[in-house]
């Protein structure tokens, strides 16, 4: 932000007010010779940006020259500072003679720290999307459990609300319906349903009874259940999860390993390039290679050649290859891992280009995330509507996910009715992972599977 508070002045009064007559006047009068006050202006006003914005890049220069190595931060600190010292060159000079008339490149390493910056601003605001998408996968625990102490009976003696990361191997805890499952376990006693789909995709509810393995973050639709301990803290199931997507960010592309291995060589090359064009454009002044025509009245043909050289080093710096490639991969995995899709590096998501087609073995992975009736099929003569009337008066009875998309789905005979009443169930008996039994207007209905018999 401070970068763009002196920049914009000095694009400005560089770019936009030398076509306005009323500024412009301003800016090309006259200080010292043949100084004006744009170049004063431009002069104080990059400096700040120069050396004290910027001295990351004189830092970070340093750093990988000592460890002989040149990295962006090289060309970086070469290309801006050529422009600005050749600029003060040019501007001392001017106010030297009464003759020379500056042409300055102030607002050229300016404006380039500022892109810089906010290209690494742009960077960080990623990299922070990306930790609150993995901050969203370890808010999927909740925060705290019901603990139970047992007497040597096995009866349960007392329960304590405590912070779920104190929970310990071993521990029993108490999940009630509608609540997140607080560990890896298994159920040591109760019988229920839990949603499972936030690790295996698939919507439809699992039902689980004593000795059955749980998962961590998931949720518990019914039932109350008692759950053992047997994986907490790093070994859980979401936090090798949330491991596998921190690992990923981390590991370095195929590109970005090339990237790495150009950048060793692109530095000096652009240095090399920068020199040789200079060179080449000052021989060719020295031995009349161009016309002296090419030559701007405010230069001589060694500063062209310099301009030239300059331009080569400026225009370099900015690499895309070595600044994008890193936060293309971090933001990628990122936003995966929000969306439900967990990416195991940068060779995974640098090969997803050559998918032409995707398999889902899980029915429930492109459903709504609800379950819904969509055929029905009468073994006997029997009226729909009548058949739909005996099961909705079973089913509504029953907290379970299939019983509700059955009594909605039959609240399409009723008609506009939003909340019907349905016939009277006597003897209601649900028995967990088979179904309801009950009697209906003087008929036993029996809704589940084939063991619910």
């Amino acid at each position: 932000m401070w970068s763009l508070v002196f920049t914009v002045p000095v694009f400005l009064t560089s770019m936009v007010f030398m076509y306005i007559p009323g500024p412009k006047h301003l800016l090309d009068t006259k200080i010292v010779n043949m100084m004006t006050v744009g170049h004063l202006v431009r002069w104080i006003l990059s400096t700040p940006v120069q050396f004290f914005i910027g001295r990351r890049f004189y830092t970070g220069s340093y750093k990988s020259l000592r460890h002989g190595s040149a990295n962006m931060d090289v060309l970086i600190a070469l290309g801006t500072n050529a422009a600005y010292f050749y600029s003060v060159y040019s501007v001392l000079r001017a106010a030297a003679s009464p003759h020379f008339e500056a042409t300055d490149f102030f607002e050229t390493s300016a404006m380039l720290i500022s892109f810089i910056l906010l290209g690494k601003y742009l960077e960080v605001m990623a990299k922070g999307k990306t930790s609150e998408a993995i901050a969203k996968l370890m808010d999927l625990t909740p925060d705290t459990a019901t603990l139970l102490s047992f007497d040597s009976q096995g009866n349960v003696v007392n329960e304590e609300e405590i912070d779920s990361r104190l929970i310990q191997r071993n521990d029993v805890i108490k999940i009630l319906p509608g609540a997140k499952v607080a560990s890896d376990g298994f159920v040591t006693w109760g019988q229920s349903h839990v949603n499972e789909s936030m690790i295996t995709g698939e919507v439809r509810p699992v039902g689980k009874r004593k000795g059955d393995p749980v998962i961590g973050g998931t949720v518990n639709e019914n039932g109350v259940l008692h759950i053992k301990a047997t994986r907490v803290g790093s070994e859980s199931a979401l936090s090798q999860i949330v491991q596998l997507v921190e690992s990923a960010q981390m590991a370095k592309a195929p590109v970005q390993k090339l990237a790495d291995r150009i950048s060793k060589f692109f530095v000096p090359l652009v240095i090399f390039f920068s020199f040789s064009t200079w060179l080449a454009w000052f021989l060719a002044g020295k031995f009349d290679g161009y016309p002296k025509s090419w030559i701007p009245s405010s230069m001589d043909s060694f500063q062209l050649a310099l301009q030239f050289g300059i331009s080569v080093m400026v225009i370099a710096c900015p690499c895309a290859l070595g600044l994008a490639t890193p936060t293309a991969v971090m933001v990628g995995t990122g936003v995966g891992a929000s969306q439900g899709v967990l990416i195991k590096g940068g060779q995974a998501l640098e090969s997803a280009h050559k998918v032409d087609c995707i398999v889902f073995d899980k029915t429930g992975t492109l459903t709504i995330g609800t379950p819904q009736v969509v055929n029905t099929r009468l073994l006997k003569n029997m009226v729909l509507k009548e058949f739909y009337e005996l099961i909705a008066a079973a089913e509504v009875n029953s907290e379970h996910p299939l019983a509700k998309a059955i009594v909605e789905y039959a609240k399409k005979f009723r008609g506009d009715e939003e909340n019907p009443v349905w016939a009277e169930a006597q003897n209601f008996e649900s028995i967990t992972g088979h179904g309801v039994r009950a009697i209906v207007q003087n008929k036993e209905i029996i809704v589940g599977n084939k063991s619910v018999r």
